[in-house]
């Protein structure tokens, strides 16, 4: 497990083939092929003292209910895109004057 300060960890959450590249990084991976896996691998994340966790995209349904169990959990969630989801564009305008508190 990476740790990221004296009291986090990271744990990445997906399936075995995507996670296996971050193992070899010295990660801790929790298996995950679906969102309710996903999910109870949050719940797992938590267990083991993790505050940030990265979950793959393709595994996952409810991008919004992951975020409220994870929220809830106290872990930062980074949802990462693998090469089986669709990319989204972005609007950079948009999300900087979100930032900046005029969106």
């Amino acid at each position: 497990m990476i740790k990221l300060s004296s009291e986090g960890k990271l744990i990445v959450i997906g399936d075995r083939q995507s996670a296996n590249l971050f193992k070899l990084a010295g990660i801790t991976i929790i298996d995950a092929n679906n969102q309710k896996e996903a999910e109870e691998g949050l719940k797992k994340a938590k267990e083991k003292g993790g505050t940030l966790a990265i979950i793959l995209k393709h595994i996952v349904d409810d991008e919004a209910s992951l975020r409220n169990l994870a929220n809830s959990l106290n872990i930062t969630l980074l949802i990462l895109p693998t090469k089986w989801v669709k990319a989204e564009p972005i609007n950079i305008d948009k999300l900087l004057a979100k930032a900046l508190g005029m969106g």
